[in-house]
């Protein structure tokens, strides 16, 4: 089974997003890859304020 699912590291774990279909205790195998916004961190300049609105769109949660 392939599952693509995004998570959060929080407090040393790494926190599912949304809901995934495993049983307590079973055992998975992670490819991890970082969000495409650490990847694209520092590589653009904007305006302050500009940059601020980007932050501020849903679309990032």
């Amino acid at each position: 089974m392939v599952l693509k699912v995004k998570a959060r590291y929080e407090g040393e774990v790494l926190k599912p997003l949304e809901a995934v279909d495993l049983k307590e205790g079973e055992e998975v195998e992670l490819e991890l890859k970082r969000g495409s916004l650490q990847d694209f961190h520092g590589k653009l300049q904007l305006e302050k304020e500009l940059a601020d609105e980007v932050i501020e769109l849903e679309l990032w949660d």
